[in-house]
C-alpha cells in the first residue's frame, strides 16, 4: 500500500471515494490511506472488530478542520501539538468491506 496522498484540496466539501485500510485510534477510527499517511474518519465512533486491518472503500465528504491556536512556547505549562495548521477529515456517508 504506497500510494500517494491525495490533495484533498481538490475535493474539500465534495463526496469521494477512497479506498484504504481500517484501523482505531485514540483520536477515532482511521482510514490508512498509504504505508505512511492516516485521515480520520468523522460520523463512526470506531471500526468495528471484522472491519479492522481490512481493505474498505469509503463514501465521504471531504472536511477541512481548523487547526488549534499555535502554542505560546513562553509558556512551559502547555502541553501537547498544536500547530494552527488544519487537517483533513473524511465525512461518512458509506463504506464497504472490499477485502
Amino acid at each position: 500500500m504506497s500510494k500517494e496522498v491525495p490533495d484533498w484540496t481538490r475535493s474539500e466539501n465534495e463526496e469521494v471515494s477512497v479506498t484504504g485500510t481500517a484501523a482505531n485510534a485514540k483520536a477515532g477510527p482511521l482510514l490508512m490511506v498509504s504505508d505512511d499517511y492516516a485521515i480520520l474518519i468523522r460520523g463512526l465512533s470506531e471500526w468495528d472488530e471484522e472491519t479492522v486491518e481490512k481493505t474498505v472503500k469509503v463514501e465521504a465528504i471531504v472536511r477541512r478542520v481548523p487547526g488549534g491556536p499555535k502554542a505560546d512556547k513562553s509558556d512551559e505549562a502547555i502541553q501537547g501539538t498544536a500547530t494552527n495548521r488544519d487537517r483533513w477529515v473524511l465525512e461518512l456517508k458509506h463504506f464497504e468491506v472490499i477485502d
